[in-house]
């Protein structure tokens, strides 16, 4: 396979970032503040909570908080912003890419994955929670994808291929063992997979703030999904 991606996008493919900033920057204002507000209190509180001096994870964090407010968490209208967004849009001239970008980031799909394969800038994925498999083009570099690797992000559809959203959470490769063991027991126990990856989060926090060592250790410590002492 090419090092680069062959299909070509019905749109620019940088138009999903950009849809997802914008919708971002329109759901954050003051008339949005009692949501948003609701909604970071909600996020942090099942993600472990940040502080600046947790450096590259304080805004590696508010950046997906942003991304899981945009499309995951319901308004007071019971719909997310993006949602809220096309349903505005319905009635207006919005020129056919936006909408259909819009579309793809509502249906985006976020997840734990298994790195399988790595080839240029094609990366093969296996949703750990769900079973399906994606092959996905990341344009950005892929310094960090490694065979093995077990990474929560979210997948798109850019009008051409599969490619990524903004964010990616990397669990340390020496808690695969006890991460995989916990995905097989939480969903056994028919745990919902969003609280799945917000407790790994949680365990991923507590590994940053003990130096990122001990992972095996802090991972099998964290148990099944609750509260987790950072």
């Amino acid at each position: 396979m090419s090092e680069t991606a062959t299909t070509t996008p019905r749109w620019d493919p940088g138009l999903i970032h950009t849809l997802l900033d914008e919708v971002a920057a329109s759901y954050a204002g003051p008339a949005h503040q009692r949501e948003i507000t609701a909604a970071r209190e909600e996020y942090f509180t099942r993600s472990g909570k940040v502080f600046e001096d947790d450096a590259e994870v304080h805004e590696a964090r508010t950046l997906s908080f942003l991304e899981w407010y945009v499309i995951e968490r319901p308004l007071a209208s019971g719909r997310p912003p993006i949602i809220d967004t096309l349903a505005k849009a319905a009635g207006n001239a919005l020129p056919a890419d936006r909408a259909e970008a819009l579309a793809s980031l509502a249906s985006s799909h976020r997840s734990l994955f298994d790195i399988a394969h790595v080839d240029g800038n094609v990366i093969e994925l296996e949703d750990v929670l769900g079973g399906a498999r994606f092959r996905v083009v990341e344009r950005r570099g892929t310094v960090g994808f490694e065979v093995g690797a077990l990474v929560e992000a979210r997948v798109v559809w850019d009008g051409g291929q599969p490619v990524f959203a903004k964010t990616f959470l990397f669990h340390p490769r020496d808690a695969r063992s006890e991460i995989l063991d916990f995905v097989d027991e939480a969903l056994a126990e028919r745990t919902e997979r969003g609280e799945i990856m917000f407790h790994l989060a949680r365990l991923h926090l507590r590994w940053h703030r003990h130096g990122h060592s001990n992972a095996a250790r802090i991972y099998k410590g964290g148990g099944t999904a609750g509260p987790v002492p950072l």
